[in-house]
C-alpha cells in the first residue's frame, strides 16, 4: 500500500472532505456520498489508522515457532494474521494478584500517533485508533477459552475484577490517543459471533460485559470520538443492546449471514454499518465476479441511501491474502461499489 496514495485526499464535492463526509454517514446527516475503504486493487480510502505498538518485540515467522507476548501469554505462529495462543497466564484467576499488566497507556508509545493523525487530518481523512487492550479478546488469551467460559459460574467475582482492570486499561489509552491527535475514532476488533448465533447468551452479557462496555463507550464519546465495533460472525441478537450503549458503528465481515430487511429494520438511524463483501463466501471458487457485483448492488440497495439519510460504509478486506480473495475479486468489489453510491454522482 503506497503511503502517498493512503495519504491523498479522495474525491468529495465542494466544501467537504473525507472527515465530513465519513461522520454524515454515521451520524445520518446525508452525505454526498457512501464513504469507503478500499485497499491494494486499489488503494482507496476515506479513513486513516492509527495504532499503538501493543507488542514491542520481533516475533518468529516460521510456522509452528513459539513466543511470548508481553501479555505472557504463548502464541505460536500460523502465518496468517492472527496467530493461535496456547499458554495461558491467567488460567485460573487466582494468580490475577500477582499478575502484571503491560502499560499501555505509557506517553512514548503515543508520540508517533501525533505525527500520523497530523498527517491524516492535512489529508482530510476521518482518523481511526485501534483499540489495544481488546477486552474480551485478551481475557480470552490470558485464559484460555474453557476457563474463561467456565470463570462466569466458578470465579465470577475474580473475572469481574480481571474485567474492570481491562476497561480501565481501555479507558487510558482512550484518554491518550485523545490528547495525542485528531482522532475521530476507536474502533476495537472483538467476536461475539459464532456462524449461528452468540458464544454465551445475552444475559451473561449483559450482567458481566454490557457494564464495562458502557463505561468504555463513555469515555469515547466524553473524548470527543465515535466508538466502532467489529464483529465476525452472527450477532443480530446484541444489536438491540449496541444501540442502547451507543456503539456508533458496527463493522461487519460477513454481512450475508444477516437479513438485510431485518438488519436495516434494527439498525435504520441508529447504527451505521460498516460492510465488506462477505469474507467467507467472496474467495469460494464457484463465486464469480459478476456474482459479487449482483451481491454489492443487493447490499446497497436495502442497505444504502434512503430515508435515513446514512448509515452505510464501504469496506474491502484490509488483508486479502489472508482469507485468499484474488486481485480480480478485489477489483471487482471496487468497481460495483463505486458504481453503486460511493463514487461522486453514481
Amino acid at each position: 500500500m503506497s503511503n502517498n496514495r493512503f495519504f491523498s485526499p479522495e474525491p468529495c464535492p465542494p466544501g467537504f472532505n473525507s472527515r465530513e463526509i465519513v461522520s454524515r454517514a454515521i451520524e445520518f446527516r446525508d452525505p454526498p456520498r457512501i464513504p469507503y475503504s478500499f485497499f491494494y486493487h486499489p488503494t482507496a480510502t476515506d479513513f486513516a489508522s492509527v495504532f499503538i505498538n501493543r507488542s514491542p518485540f520481533e516475533k518468529p515467522s516460521e510456522l509452528g515457532q513459539t513466543y511470548i507476548d508481553n501479555w505472557e501469554v504463548t502464541w505460536e505462529v500460523t502465518g496468517r494474521g492472527w496467530d493461535h495462543a496456547i499458554e495461558h497466564p491467567l488460567s485460573d484467576l487466582s494468580a490475577l494478584s500477582n499478575y502484571q499488566f503491560p502499560d499501555l497507556a505509557k506517553d512514548e508509545l503515543y508520540v508517533p500517533v501525533v505525527r500520523h493523525s497530523t498527517k491524516a487530518k492535512e489529508a482530510g481523512k476521518y482518523t481511526v485508533a485501534g483499540n489495544p487492550v481488546m477486552m474480551y479478546e485478551q481475557v480470552r488469551s490470558l485464559m484460555g477459552f474453557e476457563d474463561h467460559m467456565m470463570a462466569h459460574y466458578d470465579q465470577p467475582d475474580l473475572l469481574g475484577d480481571l474485567l474492570d482492570i481491562l476497561a480501565d486499561m481501555e479507558i487510558a489509552c482512550i484518554k491518550q490517543f485523545a490528547e495525542s491527535g485528531s482522532i475521530d475514532a476507536f474502533m476495537t476488533w472483538e467476536d461475539w459471533g459464532l456462524q449461528s448465533g452468540l458464544q454465551m447468551d445475552m444475559e451473561m452479557f449483559r450482567q458481566f460485559y454490557k457494564p464495562r462496555y458502557q463505561r468504555i463507550i463513555d469515555a469515547t464519546h466524553n473524548a470527543g470520538m465515535h466508538y466502532i465495533w467489529h464483529n465476525c460472525g452472527m450477532v443480530n441478537e446484541m444489536l438491540s443492546d449496541k444501540i442502547e450503549m451507543g456503539v456508533d458503528v458496527v463493522q461487519l465481515d460477513q454481512p450475508m449471514i444477516y437479513d438485510y430487511q431485518k438488519l436495516i429494520e434494527i439498525t435504520g438511524g441508529k447504527l451505521c454499518l460498516w460492510n465488506t463483501v462477505d469474507i467467507q463466501w467472496s474467495v469460494k471458487d464457484e463465486v464469480s465476479v459478476a456474482d459479487i457485483e449482483r451481491e454489492v448492488k443487493h447490499m446497497v440497495g436495502y442497505l444504502g441511501p434512503n430515508e435515513f439519510d446514512g448509515g452505510l460504509i464501504a469496506r474491502h478486506y484490509p488483508s486479502p491474502w489472508d482469507i485468499g480473495l484474488s486481485e480480480e475479486k478485489q477489483r471487482g468489489i471496487y468497481n460495483e461499489f463505486m458504481a453503486n453510491g460511493c463514487a461522486l454522482g453514481s
